[in-house]
């Protein structure tokens, strides 16, 4: 319990992007958040540098990740104390592969049970290319309890046994990012993810105009 404290006081502590400026309450949430999941629904290139911290009831992670995404295809880079240094997956519409440390390879067609099996660790990585623009997962078709603030952005929601919580969004570019998520299973599995630097590759983000 104490390594997890310590852990959440990390995060808590260190500071990622820096806060949007507040603008005004919009008229509508709801008619702007139609139009923002068309904008951020367009962002499927990007790059994301973060911190997590994955934590059980007996366990704790805390994680380094560099999330790459060029439409379908993805690479995550993992870093963390598995006792076997930083893992990669590498994945698309196809299946995804595991590196681990020692350079061997591994293929599964869901990346979550693929990293639970070499590293011990459960994330949700399906829904968190979703989650972490500021969506629902759309391949999932129950979203229950769906929540907005007074800009039209999603702050909270439950999908397939999770509960979604975003905590705190960042000006990037044109749009407004996830940059802290509180995610937490039906099975206590929790998730803390503080994004430290978003970058938007060009030409894949839909125009406001």
């Amino acid at each position: 319990m104490k390594r997890l404290l310590g852990l959440c006081l990390l995060l808590a502590g260190c500071a990622g992007a820096p806060p949007i400026p507040v603008p005004e309450p919009v008229a509508s949430p709801e008619t702007t958040w139609q139009s923002r999941q068309l904008q951020l629904t367009a962002l499927q290139s990007w790059q994301l540098s973060a911190r997590l911290i994955v934590s059980t009831e007996e366990e704790a992670w805390q994680l380094d990740v560099i999330w790459q995404q060029q439409v379908d295809n993805y690479e995550i880079q993992i870093s963390g104390p598995f006792g076997m240094g930083k893992v990669r997956l590498q994945g698309s519409e196809d299946g995804v592969f595991l590196y681990d440390g020692e350079g061997r390879a591994y293929y599964a067609q869901e990346p979550e049970h693929l990293l639970l099996e070499h590293t011990g660790v459960f994330m949700p990585v399906t829904s968190l290319y979703y989650w972490v623009r500021g969506l629902p997962d759309s391949t999932i078709d129950a979203v229950l309890i769906p929540q907005l603030d007074a800009w039209g952005r999603l702050t909270h929601l439950r999908q397939n046994g999770w509960s979604v919580d975003m905590k705190r969004y960042a000006q990037v570019d044109a749009l407004q990012l996830p940059d802290k998520l509180f995610i937490r299973s039906d099975q206590d599995i929790e998730v803390r993810m503080v994004v430290d630097k978003w970058n938007i590759y060009q030409g894949r983000v839909a125009s406001d105009e």
